[in-house]
C-alpha cells in the first residue's frame, strides 16, 4: 500500500510539473500557438460525425523531443495537426523546430518536410520505414423530407502510403520496388529477392525490408 501511495505521489507531482512547463510554455507563446476546433472542421462537435480524423480518439500522455516534460496530445490526421488539451482548451502544436513526437509510448511521429508521418518499423542505420495517413471528410446532409434520413458527417481513412526515410538527409522514397532499387542500385538484387517473397502487409515486413537497405 505504501509503495503505491508512492508511485501515486510521484506520478502527481509529474503530471503537475509537466501541467507547469505546459502553462509556462503557454503564456511564452513559445510551444503553442492560436487555439483551434479540438475536431479539426469548423462547427462540428464531438459525437457528431461517424468515423475518426485521428490517430486514436483520446489525448494520450506523450513527449515532444527538445520539450520538457509531458503533455496530452493527439494527432488530427484529417489537418495534418497535433493538438494540444490544457484542461478545456486545445491548441495547436507549431511546426516549427519539430522532429518527431512520441505519443503513449506507442507511436513516433515524424515531422517531414512540413507533415506529419507515422513511423512504421524500426530505426537502423539512417534509415526507417514511415507512411503517411489521409483521411477523407464527408459532409452531413439533412434529409429533404420526412421519409428521408439525416446523414452525419464521415471521416473515412484511405490507404496509407509507406516510404523509406533517411533522417540523415530527410530524403523520402516511396516504399515500392522499383522506386527503392532506383534510389539504391547497389541494393538491387537484394530488393528483386525481397519482394518476390514479401508484399508488405505486417511491421515485421517493414522490418525485413529495412534489414535489406541496412545490411
Amino acid at each position: 500500500m505504501k509503495k503505491l501511495s508512492l508511485v501515486l505521489s510521484l506520478f502527481s507531482m509529474g503530471f503537475y510539473f509537466s501541467q507547469s512547463t505546459v502553462l509556462h510554455n503557454l503564456n511564452n507563446n513559445r510551444l503553442m500557438s492560436q487555439a483551434v476546433n479540438k475536431i479539426g472542421v469548423a462547427e462540428l462537435a464531438d459525437k457528431e460525425f461517424v468515423g475518426s480524423p485521428f490517430l486514436e480518439s483520446q489525448f494520450l500522455p506523450s513527449t515532444i523531443k527538445g520539450e520538457n516534460g509531458t503533455y496530452l496530445l493527439r494527432y488530427n490526421i484529417y489537418n495534418d495537426e497535433i493538438i494540444l488539451k490544457d484542461g478545456d482548451k486545445y491548441f495547436k502544436v507549431p511546426k516549427d523546430g519539430i522532429d518527431y513526437l512520441y505519443i503513449n509510448g506507442k507511436y513516433v511521429i515524424r515531422l517531414i518536410n512540413g507533415s506529419y508521418y507515422v513511423q512504421s518499423s524500426s530505426e537502423k542505420g539512417n534509415y526507417t520505414i514511415v507512411k503517411k495517413e489521409s483521411v477523407k471528410f464527408t459532409e452531413g446532409k439533412v434529409s429533404e423530407n420526412a421519409y428521408g434520413q439525416n446523414l452525419p458527417a464521415k471521416f473515412t481513412p484511405l490507404k496509407p502510403e509507406y516510404f523509406l526515410y533517411n533522417t540523415e538527409n530527410k530524403v523520402l522514397t516511396p516504399a515500392k520496388a522499383e522506386d527503392l532499387k532506383k534510389a539504391l542500385p547497389s541494393k538491387e538484387s537484394n530488393l528483386d529477392t525481397f519482394f518476390k517473397k514479401n508484399k508488405l502487409k505486417k511491421p515485421e515486413d517493414y522490418n525485413a525490408l529495412l534489414e535489406v537497405i541496412v545490411n
